[in-house]
Order: C-alpha cells, then structure tokens, then sequence
C-alpha cells in the first residue's frame, strides 16, 4: 500500500501485496536476504526508526540497513546502509530495474518499486538486518513482505481515513497487520481502544509484547537524561539529542525493539548500554521538531507532523519547552496535503501561535490555497496567502521580526521546502 508521489510523477494508493510479491519472487527474493526491525504507527515511525537504526550500527551486527519515508529533498535519503545513502545512478538502475518486473497490466506503484530498490541494495551490500519503516498502515504495506526480527507500533491514531478506517480499532488493526508469529512486538502508549486492538493480535499469533507504560518506561533526571530498565540491561544517564518530550518516548521504544534485537543475536548487555549512551544523543531526524540549520541565523525551527495528534504534541512543546525562549514572536509557515484535517491540526496550534502564512504545496495532493486559508479563518488566526514556499518564507519572517521565529509546519513536504530552498542541501 502505498501514496504520495515520486519521480515519475503522482501515485495513487492501491492495496494488496500481489504486485510486490511477483516482483521479488521474479528477482530471485532479495528480501528474504535480511531480518527487519519493522517500525508501524501513526506518528513517531521516522524518529523511532533512526534512533534504533543509530544504535544498532554501532554494534558488531555487520552492515545495517535503514529505509525510511517520505524523503525530504531527494529519494536517495530513503535508503541508507550504515552512513551512507544509496548513489543516485544506483536509485535510478533500481528503479528501472523494478519498473521492468512489474506484473503484466499492474505496474509497481512508487513505494513498492523504492521498497524492491531498497531490498535489492541491501542484498547487493551484505546486509542482515534492516530497520524497516512502513509507508502507510501495515497489513497491505510492501514492506509487511519481509521477514521481521521484531516489530514496532509507535502509537495508533487518526490518519489516512479513507484508507485506514474511520475508527481507531480499524486503524489499530492494519497497523497490527504487520505482526508475525512468534516474532516479538514493541508498542508506545496507546490508547485503550487501539491496545485492546494490536494485543488480541499478538495474543493469536504468540507475540511477546513489550509495552511502554507497562513492560518498560523512561523516568527523568534533573539533569534532563533518562533512564530506562529492560529485562537484561539497565540504561542510565541516556541523554536524548532530539529536542521534545515525545522523543523520550520514541527513544525509549526505539531501545527496546534494539535490545531484543541485538540480545537474540548475543550481543551483551555492556556493549548495547555502550551503543545506547553513544548514539541517542547523537541521533537525528531531519524535519521533526529541530533548527533549520540556516546559513546566517537560528530563527527557524521546522516540524514535519502533519495530523491533530502530532500538533497536539508540538502544542505541548511550545506550552513546557519554547527551545528559542518564551516572549518571541512566532509566526508559523503552514500547508498541508488535501486528504489531512487541516482545521484540526490548527486547532491543536491555534493558541502558540501570532499568525500564519499559509501557502500550497507543489505536491499533486497539496491542498489549495482557499482550502488553507478557510482553515486559518475557521480557528480565528490572523493569517496571510502565499503563492508558494519562498512568498511564504519572506512573509513570514517580515512579519516575525527579527526577534521573533519562524515555525515550518503541516507536512513533511513543507518540512522539506525548508531544507530545499533555506538551506539546500540533503538532510
């Protein structure tokens, strides 16, 4: 299952696992090459998957793979083994490649084709395990065709209705879709209705599973690392780099899934809390709640969550821990695709901030400039319309001040025209 858009211009979803299949059976089954760390939720999949990912490669596990999505700047971000993305030449054979093993009448969509690339580079690299994270939902998404080690759901909430579900059950059980017999299962703090949903899962298929809240938990210091008790390894004074409370969370599950991970293949406890102390303050993800690393100033910071639940979060953020200060202006740069609760997510927002400069996306499911604004007038923000990423920026930093600071914010595409026309360069 797939959505968004690629090189080739926009997708569509469409459900099943068929096409996939028939294009790894076809090639000689580069997936069952390597054991995955599959990482499934509403939000919180791309911060999980790169704190696991960074712990892990400083482990003697051999070459670990990482495949991630959606891009920010270039697809190549997507696929990644130890430090290193996949070569653009490389993506582009891939893909070509892929587009020829498509079944007879029933192409490949784009993330099925990114996620045989991925398998293919990973096999081609000698890699045996790879965090996995899924594009949308679980039970049909391409990447459920590899084999797991663990799982991973972050947390359940209300996105991709059309798709998904309308209720929180529904939602909870496509996610669940990606469980496999005896494999175990790692889960952030879910609701009761979607727990229920993803525990009666693993109950049939034997999954030992391993909840935060529950199983484990984080508790703060004064001096703002965390420590965290797993069965086996005891992890104190971890110190997480990624700004935000719910990164806590996210590092958290991010150890526990590593941990059973690198403990079934013998790694002791010593080396892992080594790993752990290392790479969690280390640990970045591009476009979720951090600095846009401007050539001249700091005044921009950029999240890329993109439904109520996340601005929730990132509401919470700017209440407890304003990172630029209390007293500052904040005028945020806002646009978000067409099928996402737009008024719900400035609901969530509405109070922190002293306006908006909205703009559309130059995606092909971008919502239109009316739409945005209609929003913005719905939650009583003072707002203004730009025609695209640039107006918008200069809008809002006039308005801001030169004191005041500049919030990128609605979607992970507008996340990545920040990066693309502020700083230029691949995250």
């Amino acid at each position: 299952m797939t959505g968004g858009a690629g090189p080739s211009g926009p997708e569509t979803v469409r459900p099943g696992l068929s096409r996939i299949l028939s294009a790894f059976s076809r090639s000689g089954s580069p997936e069952t090459s390597f054991r995955t760390l599959h990482i499934a939720g509403t939000n919180g999949k791309g911060s999980t998957a790169h704190f696991a990912f960074d712990v892990l490669r400083r482990l003697p596990l051999g070459p670990l793979g990482l495949y991630t999505s959606p891009h920010l700047v270039a697809p190549e971000e997507r696929i990644r083994v130890d430090g290193t993305t996949i070569p653009p030449r490389a993506l582009r054979v891939a893909f070509r490649s892929a587009e020829r093993l498509s079944p007879d009448g029933d192409p490949l969509t784009y993330f099925e084709k990114m996620t045989w690339s991925a398998c293919d580079w990973f096999r081609r690299k000698g890699v045996r395990f790879a965090v996995m994270e899924t594009g949308l939902g679980g039970r049909w998404d391409a990447t459920s065709a590899c084999r797991s080690a663990v799982s991973v759901i972050t947390t359940v909430g209300y996105d991709h209705r059309e798709w998904l579900g309308t209720t929180l059950g529904r939602i909870a059980g496509e996610k669940a879709g990606i469980l496999r017999r005896g494999v175990p299962l790692v889960t952030g703090r879910l609701r009761p209705t979607a727990r229920a949903v993803v525990l009666r899962h693993a109950g049939r298929l034997a999954c030992d599973a391993w909840e935060l809240g529950r199983a484990f938990d984080w508790r703060g210091r004064r001096d703002g690392a965390i420590v965290l008790s797993l069965p086996g390894v005891d992890l104190e004074a971890i110190r997480v780099g990624m700004a935000g409370g719910f990164q806590r969370d996210n590092a958290a599950v991010a150890l526990a899934a590593a941990w059973l991970l690198a403990s079934a293949e013998g790694i002791g406890s010593r080396a892992f809390a080594a790993a752990a102390a290392e790479a969690i303050p280390a640990s970045r993800c591009p476009g979720r709640f951090c600095p846009v690393p401007l050539r001249k100033n700091a005044g921009a910071w950029v999240d890329g969550g993109h439904n109520p639940e996340a601005a929730a979060a990132l509401g919470r953020e700017l209440e407890v821990f304003p990172p630029w200060g209390k007293g500052r202006r904040l005028i945020a740069v806002w646009s978000m695709l067409a099928d996402k609760d737009a008024s719900g997510y400035l609901r969530e927002l509405a109070g922190h901030l002293d306006g908006v400069v909205t703009y559309p996306l130059s995606h092909p499911r971008g919502a239109e400039g009316p739409a945005l604004a209609a929003a913005c007038g719905k939650q009583g923000l003072e707002w203004r319309l730009a025609h695209d990423f640039r107006g918008a920026w200069r809008a809002a930093r006039r308005w801001a001040g030169k004191a005041g600071i500049v919030l990128v914010c609605g979607s992970l595409a507008a996340a990545g025209d920040a990066y693309r026309h502020r700083v230029g360069f691949v995250p």
